[in-house]
């Protein structure tokens, strides 16, 4: 399982164009992935769905490393952008919204209100 999770996380990777200090996030990105998938041990039932005891959800996922401009606020606009270009990075484990990179400001930020490029 280390090597199936290493391969899909050098994959993701090569194909989001991030750099290495994001691995950690594209680990947890992987294990939900997993969790999600049928899986051979489980007859081809889902991990989340044994584990939880109810239908397992797939609106969240989005491609990893897809653009995502996200809402600014009123209060927080310093110009007339409305949006701010951001990168994805997954979904936060407890919360509502999903986790994304901002490279002007080099922080992880958490939003809910934003619309994905995922092509």
């Amino acid at each position: 399982m280390n090597t199936t999770i290493a391969e899909k996380v050098i994959c993701m990777l090569s194909h989001s164009k991030l750099p290495k200090t994001f691995s950690g996030e594209e680990v947890k990105t992987v294990f939900d992935w997993i969790n999600l998938s049928p899986s051979i041990p489980l007859n081809g039932e889902i991990p989340k769905e044994v584990w939880f005891g109810k239908k397992a959800s797939y609106g969240h996922l989005r491609v990893f490393g897809c653009k995502a401009f996200v809402y600014i606020s009123k209060d927080e606009r310093s110009n007339l952008a409305k949006a701010k270009e951001c990168t994805y990075l997954g979904s936060p484990r407890d919360e509502l919204g999903f986790r994304l990179c901002d490279p002007n400001n080099k922080k992880i930020i958490q939003s809910r209100d934003m619309v994905f490029f995922e092509d």
